[in-house]
């Protein structure tokens, strides 16, 4: 025998939850933003390296990155990956791997910049926020990504 539970019940378990969950997440000291938060485009290059950052970075910023050898993550799918991508630019879709390969090669207060396809693209900003949860702490998002590289005609693969 099925019983049926009355609207008005299922309408109080809803709200009680939502309230709860709202609540919860409030008072950890990791929540997560209930909004999107827009990342401040960085000033200037130079850098404390004290002092974490996850900033938004123009072309310009990038290719003066690039220019210094800073590493360069593509959150992109694999495939568009091997389509072209920034000459030099990783892209290991398992994450746990990327990051023992980030931490072994260059440590978590390098410099990386991560890219994806463009402004409209939130991959690079996930996984920016995944590697600051991991303790890295110089994460600049190149918001206008392989598009604005690309077109530009700076250095690409293959």
């Amino acid at each position: 025998m099925i019983t049926q539970l009355p609207i008005g019940q299922i309408i109080v378990i809803a709200i009680t939850s939502t309230v709860l969950s709202l609540t919860l997440n409030a008072v950890r000291s990791d929540g997560i933003p209930l909004l999107a938060e827009e990342l401040a485009v960085a000033e200037e290059i130079e850098h404390d390296a004290a002092e974490p950052r996850l900033l938004a970075i123009t072309l310009d910023q990038a290719l003066e990155f690039y220019q210094k050898g800073t590493v360069f993550v593509d959150a992109r799918e694999p495939e568009y990956y091997q389509e072209g991508h920034i000459k030099g630019a990783w892209n290991i879709p398992f994450f746990l791997e990327l990051v023992f390969k980030l931490d072994s090669l260059q440590g978590k207060d390098a410099p990386m910049v991560i890219y994806c396809s463009g402004d409209e693209c939130g991959s690079s900003e996930d996984l920016a926020y995944e590697l600051q949860a991991e303790g890295f702490s110089n994460l600049l998002v190149f918001k206008g990504g392989w598009t604005a590289w690309n077109t530009s005609g700076h250095p690409t693969e293959p």
